[in-house]
């Protein structure tokens, strides 16, 4: 990660981003910096905290990604870092000029180095190949498809319960709808239907998200965030600042 942030700041090797930077499909890939400040509340806590995100495109093709979140969580009074995330995006097809924009193939690596005791991170292994799909509905609303598989290892944690000691396979469907309302505003809504055990004991969730962002400057945009799952009553609510560089 540390690499990676070096990279972004020097701004080397990373294409030229001369053209407007349009940031509401998620297959236009920028070298930018998120900042975000999060607060995610379940029933007897709420875990919040500072979450960044370096994203590095070296070309319109490639996007490598690396998350670091900073938690607390106020029930077992306990602070420190979240489970990590790195990601890489490859986008052989674009065109928008077409109906069916772009196709690519990512993966996703969760590490579990925050604490499932002090309530911080999952304590697991997750390894999430997905792909991506985007269909030009107009110039104001596309859909971007996503199927993705997610295998979680056994806990890494000491003494899990004996119905937890195990690992878990899982599929995600995703529609990510962006609407541009301006040169400066746009939203995201995503609605989420994810199947996190195919196994015999199924626990599946329709999860929404809406993102929106307004930009501050060329290379600044103030972000809102917010994920809802209404059956285990988890909810997710951020703002943050991306910059573009």
């Amino acid at each position: 990660m540390i690499a990676l942030v070096a990279l972004s700041l020097l701004g080397l090797n990373s294409f030229a981003q001369e053209a407007p930077i349009d940031a509401s499909k998620p297959t236009n890939f920028y070298t930018m910096l998120d900042n975000t400040l999060e607060n995610t509340s379940s029933p007897g806590q709420n875990v919040m905290g500072y979450r960044g995100k370096i994203m590095y495109a070296p070309s319109e093709s490639h996007l490598i990604l690396g998350e670091l979140p900073v938690l607390y969580n106020d029930k077992t009074k306990k602070a420190g870092v979240g489970d990590i995330r790195a990601r890489y995006f490859y986008l052989p097809y674009k065109n928008y000029d077409k109906f069916v924009g772009a196709f690519g193939p990512s993966i996703d690596l969760f590490a579990p180095t925050g604490s499932f005791e002090d309530g911080l991170g999952s304590g697991r292994f997750v390894v999430s190949p997905g792909v991506t799909v985007g269909l030009m509905a107009a110039d104001w609303i596309q859909f971007f498809p996503i199927v993705s598989y997610q295998y979680a290892s056994k806990p890494a944690y000491n003494t899990p319960t004996p119905e937890a000691n195990k690992s878990t396979s899982g599929v995600t469907l995703q529609v990510i709808t962006p609407i541009v309302f301006s040169d400066k505003f746009f939203t995201q809504i995503t609605p989420i239907y994810r199947m996190n055990n195919l196994g015999d004991e199924r626990q599946d969730r329709f999860v929404q998200e809406v993102f929106a962002a307004y930009a501050l400057t060329d290379k600044l945009q103030l972000t809102g965030f917010y994920n809802g799952n209404f059956k285990d009553n988890i909810h997710q609510a951020s703002i943050g600042l991306t910059v573009f560089l």
